[in-house]
């Protein structure tokens, strides 16, 4: 078998070798050695990343770039958007799906968005809310869009089999700016950092939601 040797971290790997393969797949996936649970992946790198299931939005949803808004759709590998915190960040991948049947509307200007946005049901946004302070101890988290639904702000939204849903992979870890709307994204370690409601919390927050809306 031909050996191709190079450097990573000063010490030399020889391509071919199974064992200082998986070193190099280790630290590639930023680790030195082997935890728990932990496999390693050989082609992590520049692979696809797979979009949570029923994420996204629609394809008409504009996002927000340095040169104005574009349509999500519009983008590609390469392109430069803002993130939520006014910052520039790169597109890494644009990853698009069927749209859910059992979608969301969020009506602008809830929320920050400057224009109607249809979202699939678990997609997550950035919420700054009295109600999560009071549950959670934290006034801001990551909430999955049914959890808002009250029937004006947000309702369902039915889509068509033709529609498709969108989303971005970023280089930052920060969320999407959508208008004023931080909308989380995906990261090459997972998705937006930041307090993300389970399941569980999310459904008490929606409880607490709608009893507020409703007084």
């Amino acid at each position: 078998m031909k050996h191709i040797s190079f450097e990573i971290g000063g010490q030399t790997a020889l391509l071919g070798q199974d064992e200082m393969s998986e070193t190099i797949a280790l630290q590639a996936n930023g680790r030195d050695a082997y935890d728990a649970g932990v496999k390693t992946a050989f082609s992590n790198i520049n692979e696809v990343p797979q979009a949570p299931a029923n994420t996204g939005m629609m394809a008409s949803t504009r996002i927000t770039t340095p040169d104005g808004v574009r349509r999500i759709d519009e983008l590609s590998i390469g392109d430069v958007v803002m993130d939520a915190q006014g910052r520039q960040a790169q597109v890494r991948h644009v990853l698009s799906t069927n749209a859910p049947r059992n979608s969301f509307l969020i009506r602008a200007p809830y929320f920050g968005l400057t224009h109607d946005v249809v979202f699939a049901p678990d997609q997550k946004i950035v919420v700054t809310s009295d109600i999560a302070e009071y549950l959670f101890g934290e006034e801001t988290v990551i909430v999955p869009v049914w959890a808002l639904n009250d029937g004006r702000k947000v309702g369902h939204y039915e889509t068509r089999s033709s529609d498709r849903m969108y989303q971005l992979q970023l280089d930052t870890p920060e969320a999407v700016a959508v208008g004023r709307c931080a909308v989380s994204a995906l990261y090459k370690d997972g998705a937006t950092q930041g307090r993300v409601l389970s399941v569980e919390e999310a459904r008490c927050f929606a409880g607490e939601y709608r009893t507020g809306f409703a007084n």
